[in-house]
């Protein structure tokens, strides 16, 4: 069985940045680089959708194809010493289905190709709106604007996976 990742929508779902010590801060930056730490997150949830939600209502053929939302969560904070630069925060999320994958269908994914679409695919696809947010937000808050380097998703699941199992040993 061939699935294909569609995506359904996407959109800001949180923008946060904060920028707590203006006007000093600027000051403060141009003798002393911030030290910026950057987190990333990614979920998933799946969303209750019925066939004629999807359209589907008059079909005989009712296949209803599970709809899920995926939130791609960036973190950065700025600071020089112990004095907060800024902190941006974006929730940028998409809704996704999997053509080919139909709650109907015999021939379900596995839990494991399931959580690589989500986790790996669908967040490869948000990262570059996510990355140009923070980019033109950092800039308007009056800082070097911040460019993320690219993440490699897949890395970033199966480091997920190897921790937690670690963290299932103990």
């Amino acid at each position: 069985m061939s699935c294909k990742l569609k995506v359904k929508g996407q959109y800001i779902k949180d923008l946060s940045f904060e920028n707590p010590n203006s006007p000093q801060i600027f000051l403060m930056i141009s003798k002393t680089p911030p030290e910026i730490n950057i987190s990333i997150n990614v979920s998933s949830v799946s969303l209750p959708v019925k066939a004629q939600d999807q359209g589907n209502e008059q079909s005989l053929d009712s296949k209803v194809e599970p709809l899920y939302e995926v939130t791609l969560q960036v973190n950065a904070e700025a600071r020089v010493g112990n004095t907060v630069a800024f902190i941006c925060e974006v929730k940028y999320c998409g809704v996704f289905c999997i053509e080919g994958y139909d709650v109907s269908n015999i021939q379900e994914l596995s839990q494991e190709e399931m959580k690589k679409i989500l986790l790996i695919s669908a967040p490869t696809v948000l990262f570059p709106f996510a990355r140009e947010l923070v980019f033109n937000i950092t800039s308007r808050g009056g800082f070097p604007p911040l460019l993320l380097d690219i993440v490699d998703f897949g890395v970033m699941y199966e480091s997920q996976m190897k921790q937690n199992d670690n963290n299932q040993d103990l």
